[in-house]
Formats: C-alpha cells, sequence, structure tokens
C-alpha cells in the first residue's frame, strides 16, 4: 500500500502546475482522486457492483477503496484554432491505482492494482500503445451492457502491445460510403496456475453509411486466441508435450489463421493441437443497424459467440448478445431519460450437447472452458467475456455441491438485462440495471432444475454546482436467487477530477 501513497503524493504535488495553466491553452493533463467504501449485509459483494469493473472491486466485502489517476491525452486544439489540422503526431499517457482494505482474514479486499498503465503514440489516423487499458470489444452499449459476450471489461486489464484505429476511417474511392477500423495486438497472460501464456488479438469492424445519414449498418469480428505456456499439471497427459505448449512462429502463424496444424502431433505439440487447433480461441461475429433522429439513436445489435468451426459457420445460433439501446440527446428538463438498454442473452445451444471428434462440427463448445488451460477465458480469477458466465468461486455451497463442469461450471445460461441512465435537476445522474437469469449448468452437469437469479442496482452520481470537478456516488446493488448468496450491499464515494 506504501506504493499507492507514494503515488497520490506525487499526484497533489502535480496539482500546481496544473492549476496554472492558461484556460486559452488547456492542458492534456488529467487528474482524478477518488475514496470509497462498500457495507454490505454478508461478506459477498452483489453481482452488479462487482460485475464489468475491469477486476477492481472485490467479490467479498466490506472494503475501502483509495483510487487515483493520471493521464495525458491527446492535445486539444484551441477554440481560436478549431480549423487547423489536427496534429499528425502526438504521444499520450495513463495510470491508475487502486488500493483496497479489508478484513485481514479476508486477502482477497487487501489489494494494490493496476488496471491501467500505459503510454501511447498516434501517428494520423492510426495508434500504438503499450502497457494495461481499459477496454471493451463488440458493438453495442458499453454504458448500461450486461457485458460483451467475448471482451467485457470484467476482468483486469491484460498487458499487451497493440496497434489500431481508434475510429473509423472512410474510404475514400468509395466516396465515403464505407469506413473500417481495425487493430492487432500480442499480450500476456500473466497467471499463477500457468507459466508463459500469451495473447494474440485482432479485430476488423465496417461501417457502411456516412456519418451524416439517418441509417447506418455496422458489422465485423474480433478473435482473440489464449495460447503458449508450460504447466506441472500438463505433464504426463495427451495434452502437451513435458507440460510445454507449442510457442514456434509456425505455431503462432497456424492460431492467428485458425488453421489446422499441418501435421497431427510434433516432438512440440500432442495431437490434442493436431485436431484441435493450436490455442484457446474466442471470439465473436458483431453486427448493429444505427438509426439516428434529430432527438435521439436507436440501435440494435448482435454479438455472436464462437469458440470453434461450428460458431463461425453460426451451427450454435442463437447463441450469442442482442441488445436494443435508446440514446435522447440533452435537454434542460428537470427530468430525462438519457439511454435505455435491454438485452438478451442465450448461451444454450454451444452446438448442440455431444462432442463428436468425427464430424465436422464438434459440437458441445463448452464456452470458455478449456482441457489445456485450467482456469479457461478468464484473468486472475474474472471472467474476460460475458460476466453471466462465471466461475465456480462466485455461486452459493449448494450449486457447488455438483462437482463438474470445470472452472466455469455453469456456461450454459438464459439471461434478461434491462439497464437505464436519467438525469435529475442537470447535475444527478442516476443509473439503475436489473437482470434476471436461468443457469443450466453445462452439458456434463446439468442444473435439473435450473438455478434461477436475479439482480439489481441503483445508482447516483451526485455534481455539486459549486465544487467543480467533484462527482459524490452513493449505490444499492442486491443478490437475490439460487446461483449467488443473498446479499445486499451499499457503496459511497467522493471522486475529484482536474
Amino acid at each position: 500500500m506504501r506504493q499507492l501513497f507514494v503515488f497520490g503524493l506525487i499526484l497533489w504535488l502535480s496539482l500546481p502546475s496544473l492549476r496554472a495553466q492558461s484556460s486559452a491553452h488547456p492542458s492534456p493533463l488529467h487528474y482524478e482522486a477518488e475514496l470509497g467504501g462498500m457495507a454490505t449485509t454478508t461478506d459477498r459483494t452483489p453481482f452488479w457492483l462487482r460485475t464489468n469493473q475491469y477486476g477492481i472491486v472485490p467479490t467479498r466485502g466490506p472494503f475501502g477503496t483509495i483510487r487515483a489517476g493520471v493521464y495525458r491525452t491527446y492535445r486539444p486544439i484551441p477554440d481560436s484554432l478549431a480549423s487547423a489540422p489536427q496534429r499528425k503526431i502526438d504521444w499520450g499517457f495513463g495510470v491508475n491505482v487502486v488500493g483496497n482494505i479489508g478484513s485481514n482474514d479476508r486477502p482477497e479486499t487487501r489489494q494494490l492494482l493496476w488496471p491501467e498503465l500505459y503510454g501511447k503514440i498516434r501517428f494520423g489516423k492510426v495508434e500504438l500503445f503499450a502497457g494495461r487499458r481499459r477496454e471493451v470489444y463488440g458493438l453495442g452499449d458499453t454504458t448500461l451492457t450486461s457485458g460483451f459476450i467475448s471482451w467485457s471489461g470484467n476482468a483486469i486489464p491484460f498487458p499487451k502491445v497493440q496497434i489500431h484505429t481508434p475510429d473509423y476511417i472512410p474510404l475514400r474511392f468509395l466516396k465515403n460510403v464505407l469506413a473500417l477500423k481495425g487493430g492487432y495486438a500480442h499480450g500476456w497472460f500473466t497467471a499463477a496456475y500457468i507459466k508463459g501464456v500469451y495473447l494474440h488479438q485482432k479485430f476488423l469492424y465496417g461501417r457502411l453509411g456516412k456519418p451524416t445519414w439517418k441509417v447506418k449498418l455496422y458489422a465485423g469480428l474480433n478473435h482473440q486466441v489464449q495460447w503458449g505456456g508450460r504447466a506441472d499439471y500438463l505433464i504426463g497427459t495427451p495434452l502437451a508435450v513435458n507440460g510445454n505448449l507449442p510457442t514456434s512462429f509456425k505455431d503462432y502463424v497456424s492460431l492467428i489463421t485458425g488453421r489446422y496444424p499441418e501435421a497431427i502431433s510434433t516432438d512440440q505439440f500432442t495431437d490434442f493441437d493436431g485436431t484441435n487447433r493450436i490455442g484457446n480461441h474466442v471470439g465473436s461475429y458483431d453486427f448493429a443497424l444505427e438509426w439516428t433522429r434529430p432527438k435521439r439513436t436507436l440501435t440494435l445489435y448482435h454479438q455472436h459467440l464462437y469458440e470453434d468451426a461450428s460458431g463461425l459457420a453460426f451451427q450454435n445460433f442463437p447463441d450469442g448478445l442482442t441488445g436494443i439501446r435508446l440514446h435522447n440527446r440533452p435537454t434542460n428538463a428537470r427530468f430525462h431519460l438519457e439511454r435505455l438498454a435491454l438485452e438478451f442473452l442465450t448461451t444454450t445451444d454451444q452446438g448442440g450437447a455431444v462432442f463428436d471428434m468425427t464430424a465436422r462440427y464438434q459440437g458441445a463448445d463448452n464456452y470458455f472452458n478449456h482441457s489445456q488451460y485450467r482456469e479457461g477465458w478468464s484473468y486472475n480469477g474474472r471472467t474476460v467475456g460475458t460476466p453471466f458466465i462465471a466461475p465456480r468461486t462466485e455461486f452459493t455451497p449448494e450449486v457447488n455441491r455438483l462437482e463438474g463442469g470445470g472452472f466455469f461450471p455453469n456456461n450454459r445460461v438464459v439471461a434478461w438485462h434491462l439497464g437505464a441512465q436519467a438525469v435529475a435537476f442537470r447535475n444527478v445522474t442516476l443509473t439503475a440495471k436489473a437482470s434476471t437469469s436461468r443457469n443450466f449448468g453445462t452439458f456434463n452437469q446439468r442444473y435439473v432444475p435450473p438455478f434461477r437469479q436475479f439482480s439489481s442496482l441503483l445508482s447516483a452520481q451526485i455534481h455539486p454546482p459549486r465544487w467543480s470537478g467533484i462527482v459524490m456516488t452513493t449505490a444499492f446493488a442486491l443478490d437475490h436467487g439460487e446461483l449467488y448468496p443473498n446479499t445486499f450491499a451499499s457503496y459511497v464515494s467522493v471522486k475529484k477530477v482536474w
């Protein structure tokens, strides 16, 4: 924790130079600091207080938290030079540190975390960054979502190096009707249970329609691969050679393209990789339709989950996340509904209940679990994809008495989720979330009857008009059902932004 207080001291000493900046030349540096705490009726943090928070909220409580950050954004253009071209080359960085303080007998409430620690450089419309950075991947509502299907922002960010286009780039030879954005990354899965695991990631999205068009179509995909590594639990198994998973450049090319290796097995990998492709593949096809009106925008979207050839060929349809989002333009009314999102999640098909090695589409995809990677599509104990597919550690003892299913024993889920955000009296932002789900377990450990779960959250962010940059937050969350322990909690915090 000493590092956190040192960082806070440096942040505080830096503030005078920021206050001295002339308003005519706004500084690209921004600072923030937050102090908060959570009280709960049990030792568990409710679902909607810990979910999609980039792994910074402990799963158990009560706890106190202190958070601080400093960011350099790309240098803004003063209003007097609004017509001037943007700098072709610019740079920035982000540092965010979180210290959680709780009971000595609950180590998960005593943490020092670095959810963001990165540097970035922009070359025209292309950006290169290295480090940890908050991100989600997919098409949908990023504010009120239940969590994007393959990469949700539920786990702490990975350390990685990425080159990408932050915005859509119109294709001039098509008269700007079609615009594209994409990216390519290499990262590191730093995990205690296995060493030397890498992350491969790429994405490509297209927009059909000029920004001024009333109706625009979006489509694209993201592809992530967990690959490489060495673990003692793999020694002597048909899953690896002497506990080592393949990491050669040839293997890298194979997993990038999604092709099967040329040989069924070699001295570097077993027939598990030869018949299943190298690495743990997770991704989604994404589609969206956006209708823009003078006072509001309506967006329909679908994220189709895939983990193998059956998912790529839509053999697991309708598995995925489907949503509708309404976004109203700001008004001066005392109460204004700003956003409304309704989502439906289903992951029950999985290409069928039977795994058949001889079939073209093998079935029984067993989402987020993986034989070689014991903790599957998770990072630091949190799900990387939709948080409705949760690790066993989050469930009640009654659920965990059913021992099969792997690290993610409940990946067959049907859920409805509603989120709303409104502004009251111009300086109070109200957010509400509610979700209900039926949880069917896995094909090899079914929950009969399914476990039902309801989770909700109500929060308010107050921006006192006389206290510039101050945000006071209060939130209440409830879990009631059979999957998670029944609990109720409240969270309060004060945040300062410069």
